[in-house]
Order: C-alpha cells, then structure tokens, then sequence
C-alpha cells in the first residue's frame, strides 16, 4: 500500500461526502422556495404534530446505526487494499447515514410546513457530516496501526 492509492482512496470519500453536503444544501434552497411560493402543506394539526415527532424520531435513528456501521466495517482486514477498501465505503455509507435527519425534516417541511423543525434537522445533519467527515490523518494512523507501514 502506497500513499498515492490511500490518498485517491481519500479523495473519492471525501468528494462523496463533499456531494451529500450540497445535497444538504440545496434542500435548503427547495424549503426556501417553497415558502416564498406560498406552499400549503397537507397536514394540519394535530395530525402535523404527530408527524412531527415521528420524522423527529427518523432523523434521531441514525445514531445508534452510525454506530453499529463502525463496528460492522472497522473491523481488521486481512491486507491494506481491503482496509482502504473498507474506510472508503465506510465513509461514503456514513456520509449518507448522515444525510437522513435533513431527508426526514424536508419531508417533514413538505408535508406538514414546519419550517423551523426542519432547519432543526439539517443543522443536526450538517453537524453529523462534519463530525464523520472522512479525515486523511486517521486514515493514515489506521494503515499504520494494522500493517506496520504505509
């Protein structure tokens, strides 16, 4: 294993969770949208509070799957091309995992027109994706600590 193949490793993770970003962000820009055009969502009260609570409870999931998806793919492999193999998909599955709290709180906006509920949501989200942000350092410790060398 050389650093120039952990390093386009790297790089394709991070674009990936770079894209899921945006991705945060242009649901952002779709909520906006929305409002100004004068949406009328669906669901009204009190059937828009219990939905409310549930896509809450959607978006709070990910947490306990973040952590099992660590322990299932952070295992120890057998070669460094499996584990930057692994750290890779690891990333991009977290970066999605991530995404989930934003999804459930647009689809929350879109249904019941909670505005504020669903920018509660993103900035979890976003503070998700930052947190599990794929890091080059700790790939390069990871390699290190399992083969010795990079």
């Amino acid at each position: 294993m050389n650093k120039e193949t952990l390093k386009k490793s790297y790089q394709a993770a991070a674009i990936a969770a770079g894209g899921i970003i945006g991705a945060i962000v242009f649901y952002t820009v779709i909520v906006e949208l929305l409002r100004n055009m004068g949406y009328k969502p669906p669901l009204q009260p009190p059937a828009a509070v219990a939905a409310k609570y549930s896509f809450y409870l959607l978006g709070v999931s990910v947490l306990p799957i973040l952590k099992m998806t660590g322990i299932r793919l952070g295992e120890k492999k057998e070669t460094a091309e499996e584990t930057v193999r692994a750290l890779t998909v690891l990333a991009i599955l977290r970066a999605a995992l991530c995404e989930l709290p934003a999804i459930s709180g647009l689809v929350m906006f879109l249904l019941t027109g909670l505005r504020l509920d669903f920018y509660l949501l993103v900035v979890f989200s976003v503070g998700l994706e930052v947190y599990n942000f794929p890091r080059l350092s700790k790939w390069e410790e990871r390699i290190r600590g399992d083969f010795g060398q990079l």
